[in-house]
């Protein structure tokens, strides 16, 4: 044995005969035993999970026109390669250069910490307490040796030179460039590494053709919303944002994550649910030169549509005559009129069911504004704007739902009922207005009477509610009682919320002894039930709470839940769900609604000028109106004018729509009646009838839907 390892021949082959059998060793573990860990390893590095994002939903009007809809942008991305520094930031600067060539922007979150020529500190930093701490966070990299003091410069130079390796053959202007872009894909970034959104078709074209020199390079389609004429209903609609913290937060079960948009008010808000789709997930291998492709995908699964009850026709028309009138408003001659008209908002009603079919608030704005990217000055001014307190002109707060307002003589019609509901009143018993009546020491005191010492002498209920005198109603409402009166404004759904299918809505008050007390120690009183009576004192409704009051009177007593919602349907074409009608038979006697609306009629009359609105409605003869004007005091009238209202619904004698207008500082109800005939002429389509061909005799069906 000791000769045999004498020999060195045999030395050698057992040096060669356990190399080789180490080395088939390493390769049964690597190929055998760890083969499958080393191939997952290897797929990790190589594959890229992309999130595809769905598109959401439609808001569509009741007949299929497209409020909110969808647009397919593109997006450019620099996903990792594993390429050196040199190699990424030469492939940087070219895309750059193609995007600034073609009129694109590309994301510049990098100058928030540092500007160039002169370099300096970006809002970040200039007023951080800890600025090295803040770049350690947001990078990734460690920055030892500089601190609080460490000039822009040299921090700055450090980020070139040592961080992104970035060669002194570039320019400053050509380094910044591709600093701004490495900032973009680095550490938190780098699992969605965008570096421009919405790039034009001429990029797009540009970087498939010259793909090969991009390693890593991808183009991703992006649904992105779209609205069309949406600042007619931006109250309505709403808008989306990009989700925030506080979304992730608040919904984190439900899958968002920090590309997605979210509704944050109106129906997107409201109908999030359905609106929003599920997103899909494409699976992309990057190879050893860069090049990427797509091994698998998971499907989207595009968001519902939601229909809606509101005619966009209707809404236009709306906003269109709130616009127009308000500065004529302004203008009328009145001693009453601080010429201060500003806001107003319209709602009209489906009497029959209770559809919303207009629900307007001027101002509106446009909720594109809130698609804008982050640069956009203008869209970031117009958004800071909406929530500015002291701002009248503009504003996001939704008045049709929102805004309180008192009822002033459109509650006469209520107490009317009231009053023939109890029976204390014979409605076609004269009563003398003589233009005030007394209580104690306080005199209250009708617009007559203020105007030329005078009243409206004898009238009736009917003529009451058509002249809207004062007096009658005072000494109605005392016969009535205030309990009997917030009895039947509550059965009218007067001071609560409607239950309408939007967020936000407001309950308003029904002035009783119950809420004065908790103001105000002093009891009740006889002249608290009177001004009441007139729709004063603390009563304050919504808009859609007197749309939805005039359309029970309409229809004889029945009162709907208001919805705006008329089905969801997905994206297979299946419906989700439908909205049926729902309401509740008032008990009120047919001969006792058929006097207030007897009334009502007399109003809008234009054949007869005793009505506060009989001027208003001649262009939709033959058709009649019955409403009702009010005018809201607000106690600071030596400062602003009155608020004014005007509720209505037509045809008169079979009745479709409802329509309630408010005017804030409108000084008379009557001012607003032309609102509301602009949307019934738009609903009846009178604007469409030939003068030429016109005449009273042509039946009412020729002129209707």
């Amino acid at each position: 044995m000791k000769q045999f390892f004498k020999d060195r021949y045999n030395i050698i082959g057992i040096v060669i005969v356990l190399m080789f059998a180490l080395i088939v060793y390493q390769l049964a573990n690597i190929q055998l035993i760890q083969g499958e860990n080393y191939f997952n390893q290897s797929q990790s590095e190589n594959l890229k999970s992309r999130t595809i994002l769905a598109e959401r939903g439609n808001i569509l009007d009741r007949y299929g026109v497209p409020i909110a809809t969808n647009s397919t942008s593109y997006s450019l991305m620099l996903m990792s390669t594993g390429a050196k520094s040199e190699k990424v930031n030469e492939i940087l600067l070219k895309l750059a250069e193609i995007l600034e060539k073609n009129g694109d922007s590309y994301k510049n979150s990098f100058s928030k910490y540092f500007a160039s020529n002169p370099v300096k500190f970006g809002s970040k930093l200039e007023k951080s307490t800890d600025r090295i701490k803040v770049l350690k966070n947001t990078t990734g990299y460690l920055f030892k040796g500089f601190s609080q003091e460490s000039s822009a410069e040299d921090v700055y130079n450090y980020i070139k030179e040592t961080a992104f390796e970035i060669d002194d053959k570039y320019t400053d202007e050509e380094a910044y460039k591709i600093m701004t872009l490495r900032f973009e894909i680095m550490g938190y970034n780098s699992l969605n590494p965008v570096i421009a959104e919405k790039i034009s078709n001429n990029t797009v074209a540009e970087v498939e053709e010259r793909i090969d020199e991009f390693p890593g390079a991808l183009i991703d389609a992006v649904p992105s919303r779209k609205y069309v004429d949406a600042e007619y209903a931006s109250h309505l609609i709403g808008y989306v944002r990009t989700v925030s913290e506080n979304d992730l937060l608040e919904h984190a079960d439900e899958g968002y994550n920090m590309n997605d948009i979210i509704g944050k008010s109106g129906i997107e808000l409201t109908a999030e649910g359905y609106l929003r789709g599920t997103n899909g997930y494409r699976r992309i291998e990057v190879d050893d030169s860069g090049k990427t492709k797509t091994i698998s995908e998971e499907a989207v699964k595009p968001g519902s549509d939601v229909v809606l009850t509101i005619d966009m026709r209707l809404q236009k028309a709306a906003i269109d005559s709130l616009e127009k009138n308000i500065p004529v408003i302004r203008q009328r001659k009145n001693s009453q009129n601080h010429k201060d008209a500003f806001a107003g908002s319209v709602v009209a009603l489906d009497v029959k069911t209770g559809e919303v079919l207009a629900l307007a608030s001027y101002p509106s704005y446009d909720p594109s504004i809130f698609l804008a990217d982050a640069g956009d000055k203008e869209a970031q001014k117009a958004i800071s704007a909406l929530y500015d307190d002291k701002n009248t002109t503009t504003s996001e707060y939704n008045r049709a739902i929102k805004g309180l307002y008192a009822p002033g003589s459109t509650y006469k019609p209520l107490i009317g009922i009231a009053g023939l509901e109890e029976g204390v009143v014979n409605p076609y018993e004269k009563y003398f207005d003589r233009g005030y009546v007394q209580y104690g020491d306080i005199m209250l005191k009708s617009i007559e009477y203020r105007t030329y010492r005078g009243g409206l002498g004898w009238v009736n209920m009917i003529q009451a509610i058509q002249k809207s005198s004062n007096p009658y109603f005072y000494v109605l409402g005392n016969k009535v009682g205030i309990n009997n009166i917030v009895k039947w404004a509550t059965k009218f759904g007067l001071g609560q919320k409607t239950g309408i299918d939007l967020l936000g809505e407001e309950n308003g008050t029904v002035s009783s002894r119950e809420f004065k007390a908790k103001i105000d120690p002093d009891p009740w009183t006889e002249t608290n039930t009177a001004q009441s009576s007139i729709g004063q004192l603390y009563n304050s409704f919504t808009p859609i709470q007197l749309a939805n009051y005039t359309a029970t009177i309409a229809n004889g007593g029945k009162r709907f839940k208001p919805h705006i919602i008329k089905r969801v349907i997905k994206y297979d074409g299946s419906i989700v769900t439908e909205t049926n009608p729902e309401y509740e038979e008032l008990s009120v006697k047919k001969e006792n609604m058929a006097i207030i609306q007897e009334g009502m009629k007399a109003v809008a009359n234009s054949e007869d000028p005793g009505g506060t609105a009989s001027s208003a409605f001649v262009e939709l003869l033959p058709i009649k109106v019955a409403g009702k004007t009010g005018t809201a005091e607000t106690g600071n009238e030596a400062n602003h004018s009155s608020n004014a209202l005007f509720i209505c619904y037509a045809p008169a004698d079979k009745p479709e729509i409802a329509v309630a207008v408010v005017v804030e500082r409108g000084v008379l109800g009557a001012y607003t009646a032309p609102i509301a005939c602009d949307v019934l002429k738009q609903y009846f389509e009178i604007n469409k009838v030939q003068s030429e061909d016109y005449t009273v005799k042509k039946d009412i069906a020729e002129l209707t839907r």
